[in-house]
């Protein structure tokens, strides 16, 4: 069975676990930094991680949202959405 993804609400994409997700994958990133040979720890440093972890997680939504706008404005001018095949498992 063939379905093709049509409109994708932004709310239901903001409101879900995916910008904690997001966020988790950007804090593990910022926190490789710590095996920089050159790293002094601090409070400081620390804070440094997690809010490049911030940083990183608000433009990468902002991304999505454009991206989402500009997949949903050319549905609906006409230009066909994602088709995804499934499969019934029995």
């Amino acid at each position: 069975m063939k379905v093709e993804i049509k409109k994708i609400s932004i709310r239901s994409v903001f409101f879900s676990v995916f910008p904690l997700v997001v966020f988790v994958v950007m804090l593990v990133g910022a926190f490789w930094e710590l095996f920089n040979p050159d790293a002094v720890l601090g409070v400081d440093y620390l804070m440094g991680l997690v809010l490049r972890a911030i940083q990183g997680t608000i433009l990468f939504l902002v991304s999505t949202a454009f991206f989402l706008l500009a997949y949903n404005l050319l549905c609906a001018l006409g230009i066909r959405g994602v088709q995804v095949t499934l499969i019934d498992k029995e």
